[in-house]
């Protein structure tokens, strides 16, 4: 096997347009992430070119109309490799996570009545608590929680060992925590949950920019990311096992497909959008083989497309990785009170997304000095809204986020803690 290359964080770097931005002479420094993420000029290329050349509905008896299904099946294809799926007609997009999770939730929520459970976290966004609050709603099910241990920020294990019952039909957990970093062993929960007869609903949203992602090794029944979170257009992305898609009462209209994946796909899909995603695994493709020494050439038909995925994702894990002692280290020597694992020796439970707080700062006043020196960060709650409430933190303002990616850099990490340093001063 090929050794990995160390990681060439200006090449990365020069495939993203937007990173040149300067504001009053300074470079910008994103380091809003989980937010959203920039793009690479593959994905702004493909968009543009598919508007130029292709723009037309599918099923058409004509050229432009039989690109446009050949770039369909190219992108569910491509998704399926990114996630570590074989089946592209098990990839569903969307508008969004949150569209698609309550389209889904709902089809699963007919079969449940008065009784069932469902299991949620504290941990998660809102938008994989909500649509199950909903569904617990209309057809009379219990909602059970599993909480945080407050110290590190991590899910509450024992907890959902003692909330599981033969009633539990689906628990709904996070890849990756959009406010504090945290990753759970949702490979240990799901042997916790499949043992207890339910269904797991993975939200792999602020997993997806960092780590690689392998639905049979997490044995997730659904997966639901954002391409908006890792380097692609507005849209939404659901995996989930074939015979259960196919199972589940879709609403839809009459005359669409029964066939997956069309029968969750209402609509006309945002086909230049989903060609800018087919742009964004190409340049992540690019990364495997640049930063991560996978073979094959971007965009090759040579069925590597996957292994080259993982690469990109693997790269990209190494890389961040490096970037989260100078961060955690820089924000203590200003006296930020960081919330989350700290421990270097647990840096592979976490993702470089660090959300902190500085005593007698709001931290919308925090972000705001940052934003006006070219620092973009978040303050807030990012949706997290039971995180925030368990930590106690919803009436001072939720907690400063930064988010970082494969893009960003140790000097960027510098400039952000100079400036922290002069608000504290």
């Amino acid at each position: 096997m090929t050794d990995r290359p160390a990681f060439d964080i200006d090449s990365v770097r020069a495939h993203f347009p937007a990173l040149g931005r300067e504001m009053d002479g300074r470079t910008v420094a994103y380091l809003d992430g989980p937010a959203g993420t920039q793009v690479p000029r593959e994905c702004i290329e493909a968009i543009t070119t598919y508007l130029e050349t292709s723009n037309a509905n599918s099923h058409g008896q004509f050229r432009s109309s039989h690109e446009t299904d050949s770039l369909l099946a190219e992108v569910h294809a491509a998704g399926a490799d990114f996630v570590g799926a074989e089946d592209p007609g098990e990839i569903v997009f969307g508008a969004n996570m949150t569209t698609l999770t309550f389209a889904v939730s709902r089809a699963l929520g007919r079969s449940m009545g008065p009784g069932d459970e469902i299991v949620v976290t504290r941990l998660d966004h809102d938008a994989n608590v909500a649509p199950w609050l909903a569904v617990a709603e209309e057809r009379g099910a219990v909602i059970r929680w599993v909480g945080l241990l407050e110290e590190d920020c991590t899910l509450d294990l024992a907890e959902l060992s003692t909330v599981l019952s033969p009633r539990t039909r689906l628990v709904a957990v996070s890849l990756a925590s959009n406010a504090v970093g945290t990753i759970p062993p949702v490979a240990r929960i799901a042997e916790l949950v499949h043992a207890a007869g339910a269904l797991l609903w993975v939200d792999a949203v602020h997993a997806g920019p960092h780590l690689p992602i392998d639905v049979g090794e997490l044995d997730a029944d659904f997966l639901v990311c954002s391409p908006y979170k890792f380097f692609g257009p507005h849209l939404g992305m659901l995996w989930g096992r074939r015979a259960l898609l196919e199972s589940l009462p879709a609403l839809k209209v009459r005359p669409s497909p029964d066939e997956l994946p069309g029968r969750w796909e209402t609509g006309t899909q945002s086909h230049e959008m989903l060609a800018g995603l087919l742009g964004t695994f190409r340049y992540l493709e690019w990364l495997g083989v640049s930063q991560g020494g996978a073979a094959g050439t971007p965009g090759a038909p040579d069925g590597g497309r996957a292994a080259r995925l993982r690469a990109a994702m693997e790269a990209s894990r190494a890389y961040e990785l490096t970037l989260i002692p100078p961060l955690l280290d820089g924000l203590a020597s200003v006296g930020a009170d960081i919330r989350g694992i700290t421990a270097a020796s647990r840096f592979d439970e976490r993702c470089p997304t660090v959300s902190f707080t500085m005593p007698g700062r709001h931290p919308q006043e925090i972000a705001a000095f940052l934003g006006a020196r070219g620092i973009n960060v978040w303050d807030g709650d990012y949706y997290a809204y039971e995180l925030i409430r368990s930590l106690g933190l919803a009436e001072a303002g939720g907690m400063v986020r930064v988010g970082l990616v494969h893009y960003n850099t140790l000097s960027e990490i510098e400039r952000l803690v100079d400036a922290l340093g002069e608000l504290s001063q």
